[in-house]
């Protein structure tokens, strides 16, 4: 790298870096019509304002329900704009929202008022996305409806509804989403939304059943199924004189008549009303369904029309090739979800496990379509019972100190890094910056929605960057005592420093992947932002500070005599290994007592996001005379603690605009599973009356009929997809590290790691608290943290092993260890400022992480030092001289005999 002109590096970096820094615009998002107008042609901009103020008036309407409730018509702006369109056309054709477009915006994609729609919605949202935890969202309550006749198990197919809807959500980069059953029938689906519009295609999204049939339609059309259905009659001997001939066959709207060519005799008749509409008559019998799809994907034909390709497993392509080599010469109608797209005719049998569904698709519509059937149907029938904007669940306060809380731990760590290693710290917290920057421009330009959990991949982020920058200034002090030269020991430190730093990046790195493969929700997005650090970590914490130091030498050139640092251990030489006894009885104490902890308080030990709970709405108002402000959620939160329950408080606002206070008591013991609508109501009650108690400025009242048990935000299917990645990636990291290290060294990585984890936790129960959403991320984090910290110790006891000679391994991991005492305790120190300051300034919100993440550094710390090291020289203790060692490590050529 060295070799490579710092002028061409220079340039790289900085086009890098602008290209992140640009990803960040806008931060915020921007009105739907006013982005609409800013894309318009300036000579249509006089039919654009028309439409846009028609589409304004369209959300001002309201009707009123059956139930005689009021409710707006168009709550978003992207139906009140197509709706307007179509109201503004002529003849009855809408008008056409592309030609509007200014002549620099390419049309070839935006075939229909859809697509145009969906570019605004893009164009307006702002570039970095937050969760609900951090800003909120969009809550849908659903109605499930089985279409399965006969004895089912409602529950099973329910849950399973459940995971089908979170991977049809996480297709579309949803992937910090809240679902939970909200009573026998109810499901409720939160989502983070990026923009208000958005709120429109994820109710369409969550909408989509999927359930695909595959019907013949009559070879002589009405004429024949009339016939077909006397003739039934007539074997019943005119028994089922009611019966119809659509007990037998089913009009369709033809969906997009314009894309399929189907005979007259094929139309059951015409109707003259809004226009000739024709209805197609298809045979009520499924001759396949949907089950079998293996893949779906967004194609286009010859023309440029957009379809969906589907791909079958080996069952489906068998089934498909019967279905259709039975059926030649005849019409195979395409329905999805209750409406016909079409009724290509059979040529010839199909083979090869292939089909397609046109249709005049958008492109955003096609690819919810396309990542609906690969996710999975649902054997039931939805209705969106009720919507709402949520409030962010940690309270705009807590993210308000949180973030000043991460500013102050920030600047506390780079003002340590400055007077710690002068002009090396100057460079380190110009990368750190950078680093900063790079990662939030990565993270609006991926679409990662940024939650708590991803707040736990920053932090990691920040830790390793320091790590990286400590650990090749450490190993420039070591040259420059050695007697080289500025040059020389910056060259040489980078160097030796890199395989330590690649190698703790790249398993972190593994153990992301990993975890985005195999989980969901908050794991996948706790492993993407982890990822990208890694990725943002290398090319600043290596790269770019290599960069600034070829400039500040090649610019100082002879005058730059020496780099002065502080040195925090001189030349440590602690017998850690004579200590093992003492280890491995506090280390055994403290493991078996947290698991002993985890067993005695059972399901006690899970929060609200793993246990059922009551829900209630809570309508609330303020007190006569009070001008007393909102009372935070935080507040309401340790107000009902103190009353004895436990419960997660969040605000939300209906589409008539009506703020409710939504309320969910922990139920661990199912106390209220089962209970009659009434006595849910009177626990409700003593839940007002204990808020009532608590605050004089503001008076609470319980919803009428508002209040339900509610199930476990988390399903036992999102409990076993996370522990299968957490155990996988476990086993990858033991591959890992064996091709890199040794077995020894892989197996002594990993027992620190489950030993840090169940300490962790343990320490952190037995203080008072719950395993939450919150206490999983810090645990993901602290794996990451833990097999970092290790590997240093490991890549030291490695170059050791070729150096040492005539040593036997007790010695070579003692002074490994000695070596890299001060860069491990520099390294904790600096995540421990940032926690610090988190936890004292931070709000209630994100106490539970920050807390979790304190106690993992210290045991992390503590394991790094004295646990994977004391694994690796108990399984080498019988080697009395490390020549046996370095030649199992296939160094036996550097070693003299």
């Amino acid at each position: 790298m060295k070799k490579t002109p710092i002028i061409l590096r220079s340039l790289f970096a900085v086009c890098v870096v602008a290209v992140f820094a640009w990803s960040m615009f806008p931060l915020q998002e921007a009105d739907f019509y006013d982005t609409f107008l800013s894309i318009t042609d300036e000579s249509r901009q006089e039919e654009a304002s028309k439409l846009v103020d028609h589409a304004r008036e369209l959300q001002k309407k309201v009707v009123t329900d059956a139930e005689g409730k009021q409710k707006k018509l168009y709550t978003y702006p992207s139906n009140a704009l197509e709706q307007a369109a179509i109201d503004l056309g002529k003849d009855g054709v809408p008008v056409k929202l592309s030609d509007l477009l200014k002549k620099n915006i390419k049309r070839d994609t935006l075939k229909t008022n859809n697509d145009v729609i969906s570019l605004i919605r893009k164009n307006a949202s702002g570039a970095v996305h937050l969760g609900i935890d951090l800003a909120g969202g969009a809550e849908f309550l659903i109605q499930l409806k089985s279409n399965k006749s006969g004895d089912i198990d409602f529950e099973k197919q329910r849950d399973n509804a459940i995971e089908t809807i979170r991977k049809r959500l996480e297709s579309q980069n949803f992937y910090e989403c809240e679902i939970a059953s909200a009573g026998q029938d109810l499901v409720s689906v939160r989502v983070p939304v990026v923009g208000e519009d958005n709120v429109a295609q994820l109710e369409k999204l969550i909408l989509t059943s999927a359930q695909l049939d595959f019907r013949l339609v009559p070879v002589d059309g009405a004429a024949k199924a009339q016939q077909i259905f006397e003739a039934y009659l007539a074997a019943k001997n005119q028994e089922d004189g009611n019966l119809t001939v659509e007990d037998f066959y089913k009009r369709y709207t033809l969906e997009h008549p314009e894309d399929t060519v189907l005979s007259e005799s094929d139309l059951l008749y015409t109707e003259e009303a809004d226009g000739k509409r024709n209805y197609v008559l298809v045979s009520r019998k499924v001759e396949m369904d949907g089950k079998n799809i293996k893949d779906a994907d967004v194609t286009t034909d010859q023309y440029g029309q957009r379809m969906i390709s589907l791909s079958f497993d080996d069952k489906g392509a068998v089934d498909f090739a019967n279905v259709t080599s039975a059926n030649v010469k005849r019409q195979l109608a395409i329905v999805l979800d209750g409406k016909l797209y079409s009724a290509p005719v059979l040529q010839t049998a199909i083979t090869g496990g292939n089909a397609q569904i046109t249709g005049n698709f958008s492109e955003e519509e096609a690819k919810s379509l396309a990542d609906a059937l690969v996710s999975g149907s649902l054997p039931f029938e939805i209705t969106v019972v009720s919507r709402a904007n949520i409030e962010s669940s940690v309270g705009k306060e807590t993210i308000e100190k949180s973030i000043w809380s991460g500013i102050i731990g920030t600047v506390l760590v780079m003002i340590f890094m400055v007077i710690y290693y002068r002009l090396a710290g100057l460079v380190a917290n110009i990368s750190l910056l950078v680093n900063a920057l790079v990662l939030l421009g990565a993270i609006a330009a991926f679409d990662v929605t940024l939650t708590l959990p991803g707040i736990a991949g920053i932090v990691l982020t920040i830790g390793m960057a320091v790590d990286a920058n400590v650990l090749i200034y450490e190993r420039i002090r070591d040259e420059i005592k050695g007697g080289k030269s500025i040059a020389n020991a910056v060259n040489i430190g980078f160097d030796r420093a890199f395989s330590a730093i690649f190698d703790s990046n790249l398993t972190t790195l593994f153990v992301a992947v990993i975890l985005f493969w195999l989980g969901s929700g908050s794991i996948k997005g706790f492993a993407i932002t982890l990822a990208i650090g890694i990725f943002t970590t290398l090319f600043t914490a290596v790269f770019l500070t290599r960069i600034v130091f070829d400039l500040i030498l090649r610019i100082a050139g002879p005058k730059l005599k020496t780099l002065k640092m502080m040195q925090f251990c001189t030349n440590p030489n602690f017998d850690f290994i004579s200590m093992r006894k003492i280890t491995i009885i506090v280390s055994g104490i403290l493991v078996v007592g947290s698991l002993v902890l985890m067993g005695v308080k059972g399901k006690d030990m899970l929060g609200m996001d793993f246990t059922s709970g009551m829900q209630i709405l809570v309508e609330y108002k303020q007190a006569e005379g009070s001008s007393a402000k909102r009372i935070t959620v935080d507040q309401i939160e340790k107000q009902l603690a103190q009353a004895g329950y436990n419960t997660k408080a969040t605000y939300k606002t209906s589409t008539t605009g009506d703020v409710q206070l939504d309320i969910v008591v922990r139920d661990a013991e199912g106390k209220y599973k089962g209970l009659e609508a009434s006595e849910l109501d009177k626990e409700a009650l003593n839940i007002a009356a204990a808020l009532n108690k608590a605050n004089d400025d503001w008076e609470f009242v319980v919803a009428e009929g508002q209040t339900k048990w509610q199930g476990p935000q988390m399903s036992a299917a999102f409990a076993r997809t996370s522990i299968i990645a957490l155990i996988c990636s476990m086993i990858g990291m033991v591959i890992y590290l064996c091709i890199r290290f040794q077995f020894s060294y892989s197996i002594a990585a990993n027992i620190a790691l489950v030993h840090d984890v169940i300490v962790s936790l343990g320490i952190y129960l037995a203080l008072g608290g719950q395993l939450t959403l919150q206490v999983v991320a810090s645990l993901l984090t602290l794996i990451g943290y833990s097999v970092n910290d290790t590997i240093v110790t490991f890549d030291r006891q490695r170059e050791n092993l070729t150096l040492m000679e005539g040593k036997n391994y007790f010695e070579v991991v003692n002074t490994s260890i000695n070596q890299t005492l001060g860069r491990t305790i520099l390294t904790s120190l600096s995540v421990v400022l940032i926690l610090v300051s988190q936890l004292i300034f931070g709000g209630e919100g994100i106490k539970d992480f920050v807390l979790v993440m304190l106690i993992g550094c210290f045991v992390g710390c503590y394991s790094s030092i004295m646990i994977s090291p004391l694994i690796t020289a108990y399984w080498h203790k019988k080697e009395s001289n490390i020549r046996e060692v370095a030649k199992d490590n296939g160094m036996e050529k550097e070693v003299e005999a």
